[in-house]
């Protein structure tokens, strides 16, 4: 009975989420109720500071749901200490990311977007609870595919290099405005066309980075 009552509760959660999600990619944060999230899924308001302790503690949760739909540390961890090749690594990553940003209908990217040009009093906790953790798995993809020490300024380099194009497409397919143009280019090109062509590039870049920076 008692794994029936967590499950119950995971699922309550999880529900909750998902509603204030998807209020919060539209209106943003400061226009989303408490009220409103708990009427779209469903609870009463002590529902939600039951399971997050408050407004404060579910914009958090949040943050950190959106962040880990694209990027969650435990696939992280598992693709860098892995043995598979660094560049198969580095591969396997922004396919990932790309194949769950071409999803439709997911409110994660705009949550991000929205944190991204107005950050909130949660930003320095999300970011250090969230982002660093992930950061020094990145590095160590980095790290592999360079063969550049870890905490060499240079790897950091890479690392914006690499994802920058990931963001870009993130601030693209965020916007209702230009999403279905977005989506009607690649539906020209192709998904695996793009991600190919990502990786092409990211791999020369780091092979580029790698040679010069062994032969200094």
């Amino acid at each position: 009975m008692g794994k029936s009552r967590r499950s119950d509760g995971e699922a309550t959660r999880a529900k909750i989420l998902e509603a204030a999600g998807q209020l919060i990619a539209v209106q943003g944060f400061a226009y989303t109720t408490n009220k409103a999230i708990a009427q779209k899924a469903g609870v009463d308001l002590a529902t939600i500071n039951y399971h997050f302790g408050g407004r404060d503690g579910l914009y958090q949760a949040v943050l950190i749901e959106g962040h880990r739909h694209y990027l969650a540390l435990e696939e992280l961890a598992a693709l860098a200490e892995s043995s598979m090749a660094p560049h198969s690594k580095l591969t396997r990553l922004i396919e990932q990311i790309i194949l769950r940003l071409m999803e439709e209908r997911s409110w994660h990217a705009r949550v991000f977007v929205r944190e991204l040009f107005s950050p909130s009093v949660q930003t320095a906790e999300f970011i250090q609870s969230e982002v660093m953790p992930k950061a020094q798995y990145l590095r160590s993809i980095m790290h592999q595919a360079t063969g550049i020490p870890e905490h060499d300024p240079a790897i950091l380099h890479c690392l914006m290099s690499v994802m920058a194009p990931c963001l870009s497409l993130i601030l693209l397919l965020s916007g209702s405005e230009v999403t279905g143009l977005i989506q009607q280019v690649l539906g020209m090109s192709g998904t695996e066309r793009l991600i190919e062509n990502l990786n092409r590039f990211s791999l020369a870049g780091l092979d580029a980075v790698s040679t010069d920076y062994q032969a200094r």
